[in-house]
């Protein structure tokens, strides 16, 4: 085999692994909390070749709290206060609730294309918004859905409460039941080394073995 022909094939080796990249995974935390509920200071879980790390904090992100597996049709939330074995305590303090924050880390590029969140009463009706800032940017508001779908492309994700204390209902609080993420397919970084390895097979085609 050429020179040529052998970095061409490497190129579409890369090109080809992309595509790969940008299979959705789903990251089932509702079904996690069931079989195991307790909090943790750093949660990873991976599905799918892609690895999230959860943990909770103050809405100001000064203060760590734990990221918390809620049972019973609930999911990711977050807990200030753990008992000896890794129980929320007080129990009702385990979502996210006002004035805290839940950060969900990916080891890579993703998007985030939809959320199921549930209220603090483990329902799917809700009243209020929340803030989510992705990878240190802008804080933007949208309104709580138990259905949340849109595109949003980023590696840290800041899930965040900012309503009032007072929320008697549970409506303004939630746990994300589950999240649908997929790889950006080909990274700028792949793209760069593919560049260059169509420059070195246009330079081997002028000057053939």
């Amino acid at each position: 085999m050429t020179t040529s022909r052998s970095l061409a094939a490497v190129a579409t080796a890369v090109l080809a692994c992309g595509t790969t990249f940008a299979q959705a995974s789903s990251f089932d935390f509702l079904a996690l909390g069931n079989s195991n509920e307790r909090g943790y200071a750093s949660f990873t879980h991976s599905v799918g070749g892609i690895s999230v790390e959860a943990t909770g904090r103050s809405a100001d992100g000064n203060t760590p709290y734990f990221a918390y597996l809620d049972s019973g049709d609930a999911g990711l939330g977050v807990c200030k206060v753990l008992t000896a074995d890794n129980q929320c305590t007080p129990s009702f303090d385990d979502n996210v609730t006002f004035n805290e924050l839940l950060r969900l880390d990916f080891d890579q590029t993703v998007t985030l294309s939809e959320i199921l969140f549930v209220n603090g009463s483990h329902g799917t009706t809700f009243s209020g918004t929340f803030d989510l800032v992705i990878d240190g940017g802008p804080k933007t508001s949208y309104s709580l859905a138990h259905l949340f779908t849109m595109d949003l492309t980023g590696k840290t994700f800041d899930f965040i409460n900012p309503n009032l204390q007072g929320d008697t209902n549970n409506l303004q609080q939630f746990y994300i039941s589950s999240a649908e993420v997929s790889a950006v397919p080909v990274p700028a970084a792949a793209w760069l080394f593919v560049s260059g390895i169509v420059g070195l097979v246009t330079v081997a085609r002028r000057h053939p073995e």
